[in-house]
């Protein structure tokens, strides 16, 4: 089905076009300077950075209950405000409480974690949670008032304030410390960034009471009764090979399988986050009976572009990993190639299903989304505990891949299903893009099997990836016309 330029489509693509366009200089340069940071820094210093990641990442998640979802519902913006404000009041509660914990972390929590020394940089968090809490809740107020420009130059101050913060710590001391400081100071300048675009609503905040936000509370309770508690589930179970692989193995395989998540959700996250926000702002719109729009037809075109945009790279790294992890990081880092392998099938899965989770809080299907979320967090420990137990960390890993493939499988079925896609039309789409990659990636297989000539196979690759993406606009006139926009967009930023 084709799309006129003004109706909620059209829009939609803009939207995309406004994150995705924003930031993919400064993505690619963050991407860029991932080789100086591991050449900088050992895999063991990731690994402790990769833990406080985790750490802070579930506190983050509990400190606003969810409640951050809620923002693009309420019809007035007056009631959106409120809930803003209520969020805000539970981050800040959160840091405080973090901070008065962090006071009485025992001595002995280095051997709880099996990682010597990530106590001393635990009394970062508070500061952290607070940044990172604020970070979110802005970026749906924003997304609510469509303000996707500024969204995306703070995720440009965000990635490139992080990297450039880490190179430059290192100069004083390379530790943790470095990667962690770099962290925080991302998320503080895309906190001012985002401030910054929202000062222009001041009015309405004048609007927020403490009766209103109780009020607001409780008209969107399923959200810290049913959503935070996913959110939480759906925040561990990433994390938990950090802390499983920790504590059967060593901090060096937790830094091996940070890099090798890093390098492959970093580039993908600019897409799916990015089509994730606009689709949640549309559909809300859609349900809401603001504009015109078919369900349907806008969750089908949105399943289209993941799987069609997705599909080769995921090809590319199950062909090339260990190559490209060895030439762009460094020889220390060869086996985070390996695991890119085991865990590029996952990782595309949950790049499909992500951006269009948001329907579970539409057709308010929160229950199920628990349950998925808490199910899946379950057989993912015990997955990493048995292939802990078994000794090998690339056998639990696969375990690990194995587990997220079937769930988001599942997932990715279901939630096709709310906007009333059959299972077969849905696996027809993933069928068509599958055997257009494996086809073109046949020449490109031969090639690394009978040449040892690393540039000649990047050659290939660049080849092929070209072919791929030359049949799939050929084979979809929206896409086409999608990237014709962006090629636009960029020539007149020049």
């Amino acid at each position: 089905m084709y799309f006129k330029v003004g109706n909620p489509m059209s829009n939609f693509i803009t939207n995309v076009l406004k994150l995705v366009s924003g930031s993919v200089t400064a993505q690619l340069l963050g991407i860029i300077l991932i080789p100086v940071i591991t050449r900088i820094y050992n895999p063991d210093d990731f690994g402790i950075f990769q833990l406080f990641i985790a750490i802070s990442g579930v506190l983050v998640i509990v400190s606003t209950f969810s409640y951050q979802l809620a923002i693009m519902l309420p019809k007035t913006e007056e009631d959106a405000a409120n809930v803003t404000a209520l969020c805000t009041l539970l981050v800040t509660l959160m840091t405080l409480i973090t901070g008065i914990v962090t006071l009485l972390i025992p001595d002995n929590i280095d051997n709880i974690f099996k990682t010597p020394g990530i106590s001393k940089y635990l009394p970062l968090l508070p500061l952290i949670i607070f940044l990172n809490g604020m970070f979110f809740v802005q970026n749906y107020w924003l997304s609510r008032k469509t303000r996707f420009g500024v969204i995306a130059g703070s995720r440009v101050s965000n990635t490139l304030t992080s990297k450039l913060f880490q190179i430059g710590f290192a100069k004083l001391i390379i530790t943790p410390l470095g990667l962690i400081g770099g962290f925080i100071a991302g998320y503080a300048f895309a906190d001012l960034i985002m401030l910054k675009g929202i000062k222009k609503d001041i009015k309405v905040f004048k609007q927020v009471s403490i009766k209103r936000m109780k009020e607001m509370a409780i008209q969107y309770k399923k959200f810290p009764l049913f959503s935070s508690w996913s959110s939480i589930a759906n925040t561990i179970s990433p994390q938990v090979p950090s802390f499983l692989l920790a504590y059967f193995y060593t901090t060096s395989v937790v830094g091996h399988f940070s890099l090798a998540n890093q390098v492959v959700n970093l580039p993908m996250g600019i897409v799916g986050t990015a089509i994730g926000q606009v689709f949640f702002q549309k559909v809300s719109e859609v349900k809401n009976g603001n504009v015109e729009g078919d369900m349907k037809t806008i969750v089908e075109e949105v399943y289209k572009k993941l799987i069609s945009i997705g599909l080769f790279p995921m090809i590319l790294l199950m062909i090339l990993g260990e190559q490209i992890f060895v030439f762009a990081f460094g020889e220390n880092w060869g086996i985070s190639g390996t695991y890119v392998r085991i865990l590029v099938p996952w990782i595309f899965l949950v790049f499909l299903s992500s951006p269009i989770s948001t329907l579970y809080n539409i057709y308010e299907k929160q229950k199920v989304w628990l349950t998925f979320s808490i199910v899946l967090l379950a057989s993912r420990i015990i997955s990493l505990v048995i292939g802990g137990t078994y000794g090998d960390p690339e056998f639990a890993l696969a375990l690990y891949s194995f587990t997220g493939i079937v769930f988001w499988l599942w997932n990715n079925a279901y939630l096709l299903g709310l906007a009333g896609i059959s299972k077969k039309e849905s696996a027809g789409i993933l069928i068509k893009y599958s055997t257009i990659g494996v086809i073109v990636s046949i020449p490109l297989i031969l090639i690394e099997l009978i040449s040892t000539n690393f540039y000649l196979i990047i050659f290939a690759a660049v080849i092929m990836t070209v072919i791929y993406y030359a049949i799939t606009l050929h084979e979809d006139p929206m896409f086409r016309k999608m990237f014709s926009t962006l090629l636009v967009n960029v020539r007149n930023r020049n």
